[in-house]
């Protein structure tokens, strides 16, 4: 990890590059977990758009870790984007380092970060994604619901 790491709300010309951060994500976490033609067919230019819309949301904060120029992980969080729990004030909507920095304490000060604001969150996590399942329990969380269905 770089002396220059920082995070920062993401930026509108950030979102390209966020676009093949995700699939950096996706390739490297979910082959195995989710279907090959799904990661295959990852559509960039519409990523980049679903990220732009992320950081113009009122409902959502876009944060990036930078290591000098280099997006190297980022967070969305704000309200569910897809399903609330009943007693949680704010979803971690999204979250994702880029494999060769993993274990460097990204994912900490990230969700730090989401911690800090003092509201009661929550986050949803793939089933077989053991290994953030694990880092979310040593984050404090705890599971409060499994759901099994063909997103997951």
């Amino acid at each position: 990890m770089g002396d220059s790491m920082e995070i920062v709300f993401a930026k509108l010309e950030d979102a390209k590059e966020l676009s093949y951060l995700k699939k950096d994500v996706w390739e490297t976490t979910y082959r195995g977990i989710y279907d090959d033609e799904y990661i295959d067919n990852y559509d960039y230019v519409e990523r980049e758009r679903k990220f732009k819309n992320l950081i113009l949301s009122d409902n959502q904060e876009v944060y990036v870790c930078k290591d000098g120029l280099k997006i190297v992980g980022y967070m969305v969080i704000g309200d569910p984007l897809h399903e609330s729990l009943p007693g949680y004030e704010i979803a971690v909507n999204d979250i994702g380092i880029l494999s060769e920095y993993r274990r460097n304490g990204i994912g900490t000060l990230l969700m730090n970060k989401a911690k800090s604001k003092n509201k009661k969150l929550f986050n949803c996590c793939n089933y077989y994604n053991k290994s953030a399942q694990k880092f979310y329990e040593k984050m404090g969380g705890e599971i409060v619901k499994i759901q099994l269905d063909e997103n997951d």
